[in-house]
């Protein structure tokens, strides 16, 4: 067996990295505003919110964990948590699709999505 130069494999990892860089391009030239906030908890969709309309909400996890989420000025943020990385918090707000905060100590996902009277694509389609 013959070994391939370090040029081939160089080569390799540039088309790799191309690939990838691609892809992110392609997720972030898809990002749009949504309309819809829909949460989900545990795989259930628990919530389907207008991105217009202000409100908190509360999500208690089966566990006893909670998240709180707020939906003002257009944009959608988990504001609150008891898990102990805080990372759904530190995302911030997003009005954006293709842009999720999961929170999966407590298994909520909130996603902004297109309005039913739209035919975006989200980033999955």
């Amino acid at each position: 067996m013959t070994q391939r130069p370090l040029k081939f494999w160089l080569i390799i990892l540039g088309v790799i990295a191309a690939v990838c860089v691609a892809g992110l391009v392609f997720l972030a030239l898809h990002r749009q505003p949504g309309a819809m906030v829909r949460i989900t908890q545990d795989g259930q969709q628990v919530g389907l919110y207008p991105l217009d309309e202000p409100r908190t909400l509360r999500y208690e996890s089966d566990h006893g964990g909670y998240n709180v989420v707020v939906i003002q000025d257009g944009t959608v943020r988990v504001s609150e948590a008891d898990c102990p990385d805080q990372i759904c918090v530190r995302k911030g707000a997003t009005n954006q699709t293709a842009d999720p905060i999961a929170c999966l100590p407590n298994g909520l996902i909130v996603e902004v999505i297109a309005g039913e009277d739209t035919s975006q694509l989200d980033g999955v389609s």
